[in-house]
């Protein structure tokens, strides 16, 4: 079995500094660390290169241009030679072991990937519709393994393989935000399981560096990228005329929204069709939570 670690990086040298060499000896099971950095102007390069004569399974991806956290991993994830791929954030310090419990659940053929527990904020993801769209929120049940809507793209474990085969992450949320939801759904979608287990334990220090980008670009970015999981992924007649009226009573109550809608719109026009293999219907997906 082999295992490459992957680690995001833009413009995190302060995060590579805490992170980095607790991931490397905490993943004694990995074959190489990769670290690929999306056009960095600090010195994570250099700070990861002197690591490198260190701990010769460090290798680093340096893109020339900023490609946002989706296509940055989806090129990383295709370099690798490994049957399964560590997706984690440069803000993630794992505990010693947090790999051995899901590597176990990998062994089933039907798991895409396992979820790891955040320290602090120990959950799954539980879906549900609401509104007219995807909703989902903290599982409460955390004393035993349990599936998961989806899984974390910065805490977690992937088959890829299945990865591959979905596409990897959908480049319409670009730059960033539900990448790993919309993954989620088409592999469920798919007929593969998610798993999400508490004695995967790492902790998520939530000093990303999208908190660099201005509240309101957030904002906004979130907002579109909510709507545009529920134009790529819900087929159901019912659920979409759901949304349709939410997404007018939406517009009624802040016109600001009709700017949301026309931005989802002109993200789907230059992308690329959606990759799902159909086996369970959207309903279907939402009653496995309920």
């Amino acid at each position: 079995m082999k295992i490459s670690v992957i680690v995001t990086n833009y413009n995190g040298l302060h995060l590579l500094q805490k992170n980095l060499e607790q991931i490397i000896l905490t993943s004694p099971q990995s074959n190489e660390i990769v670290v690929t950095d999306d056009c960095s102007t600090d010195d994570s390069l250099l700070f990861v290169s002197e690591l490198q004569k260190k701990y010769h399974k460090l290798r680093i991806i340096s893109h020339k241009s900023n490609l946002g956290f989706g296509k940055n991993s989806n090129l990383a994830v295709n370099s690798c030679q490994s049957d399964f791929v560590v997706l984690l954030n440069s803000d993630i310090y794992p505990h010693n072991n947090y790999l051995l419990p899901a590597l176990k659940h990998l062994s089933y053929s039907k798991i895409f990937g396992v979820g790891f527990s955040e320290k602090g904020h120990e959950n799954w993801a539980n879906l549900f519709w609401k509104n007219g769209y995807i909703q989902y929120e903290p599982g409460t049940d955390i004393s035993q393994p349990h599936i998961s809507g989806w899984l974390s793209g910065g805490s977690s474990v992937i088959r890829k393989e299945y990865f591959l085969r979905l596409g990897g992450f959908d480049e319409v949320y670009a730059p960033f935000y539900s990448e790993d939801l919309d993954l989620g759904f088409r592999a469920w979608k798919s007929g593969y399981k998610l798993l999400w287990d508490p004695k995967c334990v790492v902790e998520h220090r939530h000093e990303a560096t999208m908190s660099k980008f201005p509240k309101r670009f957030l904002d906004y970015v979130k907002e579109r990228n909510r709507l545009l999981t529920v134009w790529r992924n819900i087929t159901d007649p019912q659920l979409l005329k759901e949304n349709r009226i939410y997404m007018f009573l939406r517009c009624l109550s802040g016109p600001n929204y009709i700017k949301i809608i026309r931005a989802a719109k002109r993200q789907i026009k230059y992308s690329s069709p959606q990759i799902v293999f159909p086996k369970l219907t959207d309903k279907e997906i939402f009653k496995l939570f309920s």
